[in-house]
């Protein structure tokens, strides 16, 4: 019987940060929301604040549970290879905690982090900053569900030639299909994927009133010469087992295509 039908909570984020706390990496508090801990967690390399690293992220909407419990269990099989790794790896579990436990999209305060990233004035946000300043990475990963999604698909922000994104989504196809819509948001995709390029703070301003999704600053503020944001997204209403094997499959799949610059490393499953 699939473990997730039996006792799995989604949104339980006691028990999910009592698991992150067994993990070998060092582990910081960013921030208190909704009275719940918000935590990050570095690797020796991360903590030298390297270039060229690794960010993820999961939980930044609430309502998107099979992410945070995805990056959990693929960090406890990989956790030994990671923190020994010379690939510098920022990790931020469950950036909405609040959100997570009432299964909301938004926050304690009815807002949508994901559109907060500008606000040096937030609680969580400001804290967030302050540690991100001076940080650079190769890739930087934030995992999401679509309520309205049938498929898998890819935001892919680019500033050079790395492109991950397709090659990682042929490994998570089989999981999960792709979306076939050639419109998703308003943006135009290709089986699932959509790269994007040109003037992200004119598309803040004209689509998102001004609001920075995490992966557009970290596009603008925190990627290598080079480097690539990924926005990865999986259908809701589809079965919670086969979502998080889809959001392990794509986390594998970064992991790979980081291997070039970090050869050392590589996937335990």
């Amino acid at each position: 019987m699939d473990p997730y039908l039996l006792n799995h909570r989604g949104h339980d984020y006691e028990t999910l940060m009592k698991r992150w706390r067994k993990i070998q990496l060092h582990q910081t508090e960013l921030s208190i929301e909704g009275g719940f801990p918000v935590l990050l967690f570095e690797n020796e390399a991360g903590r030298n604040r390297e270039e060229n690293g690794l960010y993820l992220s999961a939980g930044v909407h609430g309502d998107e549970c099979a992410p945070v419990w995805a990056l959990l269990e693929w960090i406890e099989k990989n956790s030994t290879l990671l923190s020994e790794s010379d690939l510098p790896l920022t990790i931020f579990p469950c950036l909405n905690p609040h959100g997570l436990t009432e299964n909301r999209r938004y926050d304690q305060r009815d807002q949508d982090l994901n559109r907060l990233f500008q606000d040096a004035a937030h609680s969580l946000i400001g804290p967030w900053q302050q540690f991100m300043e001076g940080r650079k990475f190769r890739l930087a990963a934030n995992l999401h569900e679509d309520y309205d999604s049938c498929g898998i698909y890819l935001y892919q922000l680019p500033s050079g030639k790395f492109q991950p994104g397709e090659q990682i989504l042929m490994g998570c196809q089989n999981i999960i299909p792709r979306e076939v819509r050639s419109i998703v948001d308003g943006s135009p995709f290709k089986n699932g994927l959509a790269t994007r390029s040109g003037d992200m703070r004119a598309l803040v301003e004209s689509r998102l009133d001004g609001g920075y999704p995490e992966a557009i600053w970290l596009y603008l503020h925190h990627l290598s010469e080079g480097g690539c944001a990924l926005t990865f997204e999986t259908p809701s209403e589809f079965s919670l087992t086969d979502r998080v094997k889809a959001h392990s499959r794509f986390l594998d799949g970064v992991l790979a295509a980081m291997a070039p610059q970090h050869g050392s490393t590589g996937s335990g499953q």
